[in-house]
């Protein structure tokens, strides 16, 4: 999200004051975690710190700052353990902090985060802002560009991920379905040029063939991705599996057949099973 969040920063702040409102801490069941954000200004929001209650506080606090008109930061304890003047009943507690953004430097400050996120860095901001260091969103990698491939295109744009896709057969590409997602067509080898960033990579295979699956796993296992998934049946994985037998260490954390058990059956059933799997694991390596 903090790609996405500072492009918008960086817009807004041409325009507008913004205060950047950051989760530093929680402590038990809240909405959202460290490193969750949100932007606010006089009349407009942008993205989540959780809703309800606790984030029209949030909001409050911020707008309250922004008429101070008084730069800095200031922190905010949202109580959500139930009691009087609590702001929810989850049990937990979140530690935000507020930071009014304006002028020149801060403009070019969100511009050169904005920057650096876009092309795959982490960036730790200096002082005051370097609580939470900023991720740039991880890389998508569909292998495979046929029914189930475009469906996954299609469902994760609505999530934070750097699409890429990936087929040897140039005409998938005919077409908008694969709008907005780096197209990589050709041999195997392009393999290589997908797996070449700073961005953590979540690889999905979902190949026409076992052939296709044996090539593509041989070359990603070159630089392994953060996450590598293949659908197929247990045969098929199996038979995949005994044929990259110099691969085995590697392919041991391979997820196959990838995506949660939801019964899933047409292309977009897919595309939801697979995603629900992808999150999970980039929810649970936090930072990712």
């Amino acid at each position: 999200m903090d790609e996405r969040l500072f492009a918008q920063l960086a817009q807004w702040l041409q325009r507008d004051t913004v205060v950047v409102v950051t989760v530093v801490e929680t402590i038990g069941a809240t909405p959202r975690k460290r490193g969750a954000r949100m932007l606010v200004t006089s009349h407009d929001t942008a993205f989540s710190i959780g809703g309800g209650l606790a984030e029209a506080r949030t909001i409050a606090a911020a707008r309250a700052q922004l008429d101070a008109a008084v730069d800095g930061i200031e922190a905010l304890t949202i109580d959500l353990g139930g009691g009087t003047g609590s702001a929810g009943i989850c049990g937990g507690r979140m530690q935000l902090q507020l930071r009014r953004w304006s002028g020149e430097p801060d403009r070019a400050a969100a511009a050169g985060a904005a920057a650096r996120l876009s092309h795959g860095h982490a960036v730790t901001l200096p002082a005051p802002d370097h609580a939470v260091p900023l991720q740039p969103n991880p890389r998508l990698l569909i292998v495979g560009a046929g029914h189930c491939g475009t469906a996954l295109c299609e469902a994760a744009r609505l999530l934070d991920f750097d699409i890429a896709v990936f087929d040897t057969r140039a005409d998938c590409f005919a077409g908008d379905a694969f709008a907005g997602a780096t197209a990589y067509r050709g041999d195997y080898a392009q393999l290589a040029k997908a797996l070449d960033t700073t961005r953590a990579v979540y690889a999905v295979l979902l190949n026409r063939d076992f052939a296709a699956d044996i090539a593509s796993l041989r070359e990603l296992c070159r630089r392994p991705p953060a996450f590598i998934g293949m659908m197929g049946s247990r045969r098929r994985i199996r038979e995949v599996l005994d044929a990259l037998p110099e691969h085995a260490e590697t392919l041991a954390r391979l997820q196959a057949p990838v995506g949660l058990d939801i019964a899933a059956e047409t292309p977009q059933e897919i595309a939801v099973s697979i995603l629900a799997q992808v999150v999970r694991e980039r929810r649970t390596n936090r930072g990712q």
